[in-house]
């Protein structure tokens, strides 16, 4: 693995991305400058900036950034967990797919914000029905390629361990899991990036401070679009950082099952 590289590649990449959004800025801050908007509905980029300074300095963003990342972690945490144990379940054992399969492929056609009434009526409006809402959208990812990549890890590996006379729980550890891990990445990152903007919709429409979500709801009714733009920017500056992360763990575990076959 050769780490300089790998950074080299993601520098080069990352900057010729930068194009595209140094573009956006530039279109942004001469509609500005022609006052082709009103500055209440387009502010200029130097006044979002300032706006962003301020509330970072204050902290309220900082501390509307950290209970939406607080929420997240608690949903994300039992919605994968539930998730990997029933992916892996399944996986392992076709008595235990013939039983919950049915059921658990009827209920992941619901859209995931048909479970909100449900969830309200049970939980209220504090967290702990935005933390369900996310457990809800991490789990059926997670699930799904947990069962898949066990699937898919190749037949040699079984009877290599069946010749040298596995346990099932040796079997699981050294062989299916790491066979599968790889699937198992890919659904840790689908459900982060579900969690993520679940948890901006949930504080949008349930009302919760802090939350990022709700200082953006709290900023377009006030009118204040240097603060909607601002949590906007954070919003997709958070999403992409998680999904870049996790993307190249991803294609680092993918070359690595290639390589190992």
């Amino acid at each position: 693995m050769n780490i300089p590289l790998q950074v080299a590649g993601f520098l080069g990449r990352s900057y010729r991305g930068a194009i595209s959004f140094l573009a956006l800025i530039g279109i942004w801050a001469a509609l500005a400058r022609l006052q082709a908007f009103p500055a209440e509905l387009l502010p200029a980029p130097d006044a979002v900036l300032t706006t962003f300074l301020q509330s970072a300095a204050s902290g309220v963003l900082g501390a509307s950034l950290g209970a939406s990342l607080g929420r997240i972690a608690q949903g994300f945490l039992i919605g994968c967990s539930l998730g990997l144990l029933l992916g892996a379940s399944m996986g392992v054992s076709p008595a235990v797919e013939s039983l919950f399969a049915p059921l658990f492929n009827a209920l992941r056609q619901v859209p995931i914000i048909g479970w909100i009434p449900l969830i309200i009526v049970w939980c209220g409006i504090a967290d702990l029905s935005k933390i369900v809402f996310i457990a809800l959208g991490a789990f059926f990812p997670m699930a799904i390629n947990t069962f898949e990549g066990i699937r898919s890890v190749p037949h040699g590996y079984l009877e290599v361990a069946r010749v040298f006379e596995f346990g099932k729980l040796r079997l699981l550890g050294k062989i299916v899991l790491p066979g599968a891990l790889p699937s198992i990445v890919t659904g840790v990152r689908l459900s982060l990036g579900a969690s993520w903007m679940l948890v901006v919709w949930s504080e949008i429409n349930t009302r919760s401070a802090p939350g990022i979500g709700d200082m953006l709801d709290s900023a377009r009714e006030g009118s204040k679009m240097d603060v909607v733009i601002v949590c906007i920017v954070v919003i997709g500056a958070v999403a992409f950082l998680i999904n870049e992360l996790l993307g190249q763990l991803e294609a680092q575990l993918q070359g690595w099952k290639k390589t190992s076959r």
